[in-house]
């Protein structure tokens, strides 16, 4: 039997338990509504990207953390390719981040050459899309120190290349220059497949390598650089930062 001073210690024990379950049942709510908050935002609005290789340099570098807008196309559902509403589809000279074809683990980020419907010739260094030539420019000398970071690598030929009203950088690797005869392809691109390619042109695997984007791999478009950092490059590193690549719109 308990004295009355056991029975007051007793009540104020249960007394105590009754705030800190209550704190730990909000902590968990407040965890569950952040993480749903999370996978809403990654889902449907934005998701962040790390820049792994060179194949979309000079537009894109190694060490780039970039900002995919999901609605871009239209929504999937969460965490499947399971499509429930679009309302537009990639168009030529878009940059867009997919899961790669023969291993859907991987992202891989290219750009938008060929749509459905369209006729693609790739001769040599050479674009052509129903039949018209892809227009690239040579970039001027004095143009470079513009256009390219002070770091980029600078063995390669850069050009001014417009698809449809797109213009962006592309580069040819100057030992490759005017490009092989194995590059030689002509297609026409099926429904619901795009032809992609990267911009750094002799240093990429893409559509001329492994083939076509299915629709619903397409994650979506690549709209900002947020962040750049050095490859070797360290969040607590302030030198290591691309300050003039920082909030970058991607085109």
């Amino acid at each position: 039997m308990q004295t009355p001073d056991e029975q007051t210690s007793a009540s104020t024990k249960t007394k105590s338990l009754i705030p800190n379950q209550q704190a730990q049942k909000d902590m968990i709510r407040a965890i569950f509504y952040c993480l749903l908050v999370v996978v809403l935002i990654r889902s449907f609005i934005v998701e962040p990207f790390r820049i792994p290789s060179s194949s979309m340099v000079p537009t894109l570098r190694v060490g780039d953390h970039i900002f995919v807008a999901k609605f871009s196309y239209g929504f999937s559902i969460p965490f499947t390719k399971v499509q429930f509403l679009n309302f537009a589809e990639p168009q030529r000279g878009d940059v867009i981040v997919f899961l790669w074809p023969r291993d859907e683990s991987f992202h891989y980020v290219k750009r938008v050459v060929g749509i459905p419907g369209d006729k693609i010739q790739i001769k040599g260094p050479d674009i052509l899309i129903n039949d018209k030539l892809v227009v690239k420019t040579n970039l001027p000398e004095d143009k470079k120190s513009e256009e390219l970071s002070d770091d980029i690598d600078d063995d390669g030929i850069f050009f001014v290349e417009k698809i449809e009203s797109v213009s962006h950088l592309i580069r040819h690797h100057k030992e490759r220059w005017p490009g092989h005869e194995s590059r030689n392809i002509e297609e026409v691109i099926p429904p619901n497949q795009y032809f992609v390619m990267g911009d750094n042109r002799d240093d990429s695997s893409d559509s001329r390598s492994w083939g076509l984007v299915p629709r619903e791999n397409i994650r979506g478009k690549a709209k900002l650089i947020w962040m750049s950092l050095e490859q070797a490059g360290a969040w607590n590193n302030l030198r290591k930062i691309r300050w003039a690549r920082c909030l970058k719109l991607i085109s």
